[in-house]
């Protein structure tokens, strides 16, 4: 699938119908459906193949481009001139979506471009020998019972764990796969029974296993959790570990990218389990249909507040998906060398202008150049742990350069804030921000509280005390 986002301002109403009218200012493109599994999959250092049918139009044009710019490997992908490409396109006014239009053909795909398909599996299998096959169903026409029932029989005789994250209410066709999936809705439409204690959520996957013979049942329940279930280990629940949910888009492909890679590398359900429910509060967190990295699990597993400091490029990424479901980004920066109320009113004031606030943090070597010597007073480990730790905070990033202009330029905030000690005009990335119709916020400082302030006031008493 095409997503596609058209991002404006609505500042009259048509003279034709009562509708607002979207000024287009911004256009993102990025992959749906199966591709952004295939995204996650590559993110956590998997070597990918997608495979399935777009049409001979446009935007299979453009399709086929972003995959080959994501170093996803595309040749499985079969051009079918009968179907339209499945794209999304979401209309933003000022941040927030106005309404969907989505293009598709449902029905199911010709039992020539269903070959094919098939064709590409065997050649990919032949090829690169893979450990895993993740079968993204979408209802979308592509994954047909006979599809599936190849996909099943070549993964039984080359000995591949097959995953199906489902669709419908129908899992008989499923069968021959390794682990199921669903979401709690899913779950319990498909099994029949209403999930609302760990009784009923038993009977309900011992349902799923009997209709599917999968070996595991996953279902993912939002802020309960992960809950799985095999015949051999009973039910198991791994609890959320998020904090604050902005926006539980892609998680369920998250989930089932993480889980498979890593059951695929330990063979043990358990810890498998727990990866996929880290990566997903990771997701959750940051909203949209954001991708996760190994380096990102690595720091989640190190210290709970830890991927708030995403890579850079993973950063820009990640806010343009927030962005992209009407997310408002925050932007504010310094050295926040000797944290101190001042600070926190700043921070905690810039959060409630938007959704998302990033804070950009000088590296060491900037702040020895700006602050001169002896500074920074704390490091940037430390400096980074104590704004990680602040719930105001969403994410983190550390710059070098003595100014954030270039950072600002990458991410793109709707929003800059600086403390009272700047007036807007001589504040950077003003212009960068307004061309785009962003805008710089100043916050009123506090009243005789400041870093020089305080390190003033520790020289003085250190030196009170020497006297004495």
């Amino acid at each position: 699938m095409l997503d596609r986002y058209i991002f404006g301002t609505a500042y009259r109403i048509s003279p034709e119908a009562p509708v607002p009218v979207l000024k287009a200012k911004e256009e993102i493109e990025s992959l749906g459906g199966a591709g952004n599994v295939a995204v996650n999959l590559k993110s956590l250092g998997a070597l990918v193949e997608l495979i399935g049918t777009t049409g001979e139009d446009t935007e299979g044009k453009k399709l086929l481009k972003i995959i080959k710019r994501s170093g996803i490997a595309g040749s499985g992908i079969i051009p079918d001139s009968k179907r339209s490409t499945t794209t999304k396109t979401r209309l933003i006014a000022d941040n927030q979506q106005i309404t969907r239009i989505d293009k598709e053909d449902t029905a199911s795909i010709s039992t020539k471009i269903e070959s094919k398909l098939i064709k590409a599996i065997e050649k990919s299998i032949k090829k690169f020998k893979p450990n895993g096959i993740i079968i993204s169903d979408y209802a979308k026409g592509c994954i047909t019972k006979t599809f599936l029932s190849s996909i099943f029989e070549l993964a039984r005789k080359e000995d591949i764990f097959v995953t199906v994250d489902p669709k419908g209410n129908d899992y008989t066709k499923y069968k021959g796969a390794g682990t199921i999936t669903p979401n709690q809705k899913e779950a319990e439409l498909t099994s029949g029974i209403r999930i609302v204690d760990e009784e009923t959520l038993e009977h309900a996957s011992q349902n799923l296993i009997k209709q599917t013979g999968a070996k595991f049942i996953l279902i993912t329940r939002g802020k309960e959790g992960i809950s799985y279930y095999s015949k051999k280990s009973g039910l198991k629940t791994v609890p959320s570990q998020t904090q604050e949910v902005f926006d539980v888009t892609g998680a369920g492909d998250t989930v089932v990218s993480a889980f498979t890679l890593s059951y695929l590398a330990t063979n043990s359900i358990d810890d498998s389990v727990k990866v996929a429910n880290l990566a997903a509060g990771i997701v959750v967190s940051r909203a949209g249909t954001a991708s996760v990295t190994q380096q990102d699990l690595l720091n989640q597993f190190t210290s709970s507040t830890r991927y708030k400091l995403p890579d850079r490029e993973v950063l820009v990424r990640t806010l343009e998906q927030e962005k992209s479901k009407g997310r408002k980004i925050v932007f504010t920066n310094g050295c926040f060398d000797l944290l101190h109320s001042g600070h926190l009113k700043l921070l905690n004031e810039a959060k409630n202008l938007g959704d998302i606030l990033v804070v950009g943090i000088n590296s060491d070597q900037s702040v020895k150049r700006i602050k001169g010597r002896g500074r920074p007073f704390v490091s940037e480990k430390e400096r980074v742990a104590l704004i990680s730790a602040l719930d105001c905070v969403d994410y983190l990033v550390v710059f070098g350069e003595d100014t954030p202009l270039r950072l600002i330029k990458e991410l793109k905030p709707h929003i800059i804030v600086k403390g009272g000690d700047y007036t807007p005009k001589n504040v950077v990335g003003k212009e960068v921000v307004e061309k785009y119709g962003g805008e710089v916020r100043i916050i009123p400082l506090v009243d005789g509280i400041s870093t020089s302030v305080l390190a003033e006031r520790i020289k003085n008493n250190s030196t009170k005390k020497i006297k004495n």
